[in-house]
């Protein structure tokens, strides 16, 4: 219970500090990058949790987004690139935290290599299909700022949809070969591999989430 308390409210502060820095309208890309890594990295880095940080941070961006009249769309524009950069993060995350497991966990194969992989190929369809929820729940200028925002963005391709791609294309070369060839021992050791697989990502996400604050707060100085 705690847990999920706490949870919340994570989720709860980034969406309130989205809809702060959308309003403030200052670096709102980097802002809403940063506001991003950090929900991002406390607890476990799955797609069931990408997905409801990439939700809380886009509906406090919508929020903050409905007072700017006619700059609400490069607002929008901007926090969706925030959002976007920080997803890409999160894939490098997540391929630092397989090549540790690959070569440490004896309970991690081809299956498990597959299947982390397969997460991180649905991370842009996961965001862009959040910015079509958020659409629905936000006011109609917003709302359409946002589908279109979404479209473009899946024409154009972005951020984590290239990185994703390429980071699926060297893992699979890198470990492939490497990797025993059997399936999991089971269902138990496949959902033990996947939290410890989710944890040490958000690890480096942490770790990289500080390198950048830091280097933004160097630009600033």
């Amino acid at each position: 219970m705690a847990e999920h308390d706490e949870k919340n409210e994570v989720l709860d502060q980034a969406e309130e500090t989205s809809r702060t820095a959308v309003e403030r309208g200052e670096d709102i890309q980097n802002e809403v990058r940063d506001i991003t890594l950090k929900a991002l990295s406390e607890g476990r880095l799955d797609a069931k949790r990408t997905q409801q940080v990439i939700k809380a941070v886009l509906l406090g961006a919508s929020q903050g987004a409905e007072a700017k009249g006619t700059q609400s769309r490069q607002a929008l524009l901007d926090a969706m690139a925030g959002v976007d950069e920080a997803l890409a993060r999160s894939t490098e995350a997540s391929k630092l935290a397989i090549e540790e497991a690959a070569g440490r966990l004896k309970d991690f194969g081809n299956q498990d290599l597959r299947r982390a992989l397969d997460d991180l190929l649905i991370l842009e369809d996961l965001f862009l299909d959040t910015v079509k929820d958020v659409a629905k729940a936000s006011k109609e200028t917003v709302s359409e700022t946002l589908n279109d925002l979404a479209q473009h963005a899946r024409n154009s391709g972005t951020a984590v949809g290239s990185l994703a791609a390429d980071t699926v294309a060297t893992l699979s070369s890198e470990l492939q070969k490497t990797l025993r060839d059997t399936v999991s021992t089971g269902s138990d050791a496949a959902i033990k591999t996947a939290i410890q697989l989710s944890r040490a990502a958000a690890g480096f996400l942490e770790g990289i989430a500080d390198s950048l604050q830091a280097k933004t707060r160097s630009k600033k100085d």
